[in-house]
């Protein structure tokens, strides 16, 4: 049976949707598919004078990107399911498929990420799986839109991913000044990083172009919302705006000193194939986050390493001859306590008198 894309529910983390085209000239628009570790996603940045239109599955318009931000239509049921991956959302009455448009301003920012379910239509079963390749690409996908007055397609193909391995985030130092304490957070791929400020003093991390990003005093945390890495969180792609030589404009987040974020620097440059057939562990990044206390700076370096699944070869003989003699072990053991009980339930193994039952321990910790 060949590989099918016509199903909708939550994505299978084995399928990835590529990007092949985009059939509409858009110059200085940046569209891409993102692979996440809850699907796939698009990204649009359009910092043109001209407004790029999306639509949705049912042929409605869905966002609206340019120089007015990020409009969505919150008529259409895409909108709501676009939050979240499998659609497990609550979609209000009034969303309904070919009705009137009713646009609502969500970003000011010309940028957005969404999950759109056309990129997670793809289905294998466990059969399909065992006979494809690593990276084996089946079935496609197509999204319209629209730049300006132009009307084109956006398409791809879909593309088998089996579990890959981990990625595991390592510091140099967890505690580089009194007071402040690190501690790298697994991503897959792109690790994260908590810092609390446990004394009377000014934390600044500094964000990827060495702006004031976030900053951590005994007010609790703030965040600098004119920070590009800032606004990159939030949208899932730099670039998405904001002034790194502004003066900061911080904004509260808690009461807490602690806050945490992802490292975008961290994530392995390697390809999808050669990560797949690397077979040691190995550092595949190097990056630095860099902090500001009380004015001074401290830069703490740390690696990525990848940890690769094996995929077969000697250690999975290995396995078998693991499970061949726990097996074997199992089966003799059987054998004598079948051979102990025809030769007398009340005879020791030494030929002496057999424990009462009350004694016996079954996994008893010595």
């Amino acid at each position: 049976m060949a590989p099918s894309a016509s199903a909708h529910g939550a994505a299978d983390p084995s399928i990835a949707a590529v990007l092949d085209r985009v059939g509409i000239d858009m110059p200085g628009v940046d569209l891409t598919v993102r692979t996440t570790s809850l699907g796939s996603q698009f990204v649009l940045e359009n910092p043109t004078p001209t407004e790029v239109t999306v639509t949705s599955a049912a042929g409605d318009p869905l966002f609206r990107i340019g120089p007015d931000g990020v409009l969505a239509n919150f008529r259409s049921p895409d909108w709501y399911t676009s939050k979240l991956v499998g659609g497990d959302v609550t979609v209000p009455p009034r969303a309904v498929d070919r009705g009137v448009p009713v646009w609502v301003r969500v970003s000011k920012d010309p940028s957005w990420g969404w999950f759109d379910h056309r990129l997670h239509d793809a289905v294998l079963s466990a059969e399909q799986k065992s006979s494809m390749d690593t990276l084996e690409a089946f079935g496609a996908w197509s999204v319209p839109i629209g730049y300006g007055d132009r009307r084109g397609t956006v398409d791809g193909h879909f593309e088998y991913r089996p579990p890959l391995g981990s990625f595991v985030p390592h510091l140099q130092e967890s505690e580089p000044a009194p007071g402040i304490r690190l501690i790298a957070l697994p991503g897959n791929p792109v690790p994260g990083v908590s810092v609390e400020n446990g004394l009377d003093q000014e934390v600044v991390v500094l964000g990827e172009v060495g702006e004031p990003f976030l900053r951590l005093t005994t007010a609790g945390a703030e965040h600098n919302e004119l920070s590009p890495t800032w606004l990159a969180e939030q949208s899932g792609q730099m670039g998405a705006g904001g002034d790194p030589a502004a003066q900061p404009r911080w904004v509260g987040m808690g009461r807490t000193p602690q806050v945490s974020f992802t490292v975008r620097a961290a994530e392995p440059d390697l390809g999808q194939a050669d990560l797949y057939a690397m077979t040691d562990s190995a550092d595949v990044r190097e990056w630095t986050v860099a902090l500001l206390v009380d004015g001074r700076r401290i830069d703490v370096s740390g690696v990525t390493t990848f940890n690769p699944l094996d995929r077969g070869g000697d250690a999975t003989w290995w396995w078998i001859g693991g499970i061949a003699v726990l097996l074997l072990t199992v089966g003799t053991v059987l054998w004598w306590w079948s051979r102990r009980g025809r030769s007398g339930a009340g005879t020791a193994p030494d030929g002496g008198p057999a424990s009462d039952a009350r004694d016996r321990r079954v996994g008893r910790d010595r």
